[in-house]
């Protein structure tokens, strides 16, 4: 009986490890298949998931594109716009300078045309002013001339007249000295004709060479007396001639 028992129970143990080593294989099988079922399961879930994600990306890209070309497009037509722009404004801006230069360069010619205008006017009048200028120097010189003769004739008066007091004093002078002579002679030769006669005893001998002396000195007198009044002539026809008497 304990035979049997032992028996038994070495079965049961052989079984029982025989249905633990079965137990152990189909467990790790069951690992096995699980982790390849769950690998392929896993693998067919990513493969899925990248799938989508792929598609997304690419109607992401398609937008990207879409979005790229109608970006371009709309960068090509604003361009266009801003070139027109731009050119207009620039067109503008050119037609604004050129008509502010165009007046500027009016405005010059205006002054301009006003300048030569006044310059025509100050060269006429400096023409005028030269020649009135050269009028008036040419008066001037001859109103200098005039005036230098006029010196000169108020010199030569002053001269004439001082020269004709001077002469007239001489002549005078002269004049009284032979009106004082010629009674002296007279006596000298009334004396000078008793000596020679013999018949005065009071006439001197030398009333003869006194008597000559005396003529002598009357010649002299009215030669020197026909000199001043042939100066007083000469100062007369001067003075006539220089418009002072």
């Amino acid at each position: 009986m304990d035979k049997r028992l032992e028996n038994t129970e070495e079965e049961n143990v052989v079984v029982i490890e025989q249905k633990d080593n079965k137990t152990r294989l189909y467990i790790i099988l069951a690992v096995v298949l699980g982790a390849a079922l769950g690998g392929v399961i896993g693998s067919s879930s990513t493969a899925n998931r990248w799938q989508e994600t792929y598609d997304a990306l690419e109607v992401r890209y398609q937008d990207l594109l879409d979005e790229k070309t109608e970006l371009a497009t709309s960068v090509e037509r604003r361009t266009a716009e801003l070139d027109t722009e731009v050119e207009e404004k620039l067109n503008e801006e050119m037609e604004e300078q050129i008509a502010t230069y165009e007046s500027e360069i009016a405005d010059r010619d205006r002054k301009i045309a006003a300048l030569n205008k006044q310059n025509e006017t100050l060269r006429t009048e400096l023409s005028d002013n030269q020649e009135s200028l050269a009028s008036s120097n040419q008066a001037n010189e001859q109103l200098n001339r005039q005036a230098d003769m006029q010196v000169v004739m108020l010199e030569r008066s002053r001269e004439l007249f001082q020269r004709e007091l001077t002469v007239k004093a001489e002549l005078a002078k002269l004049e009284d000295q032979r009106d004082e002579l010629i009674p002296s002679i007279e006596r000298l030769k009334k004396d000078c004709d008793l000596f020679l006669e013999g018949t005065s005893w009071d006439a001197k001998s030398d009333a003869c060479d006194r008597q000559d002396e005396a003529n002598s000195r009357l010649s002299q007198i009215n030669q020197m007396i026909q000199v001043h009044r042939m100066d007083l002539e000469e100062i007369e026809a001067i003075a006539k001639e220089i418009g002072v008497n």
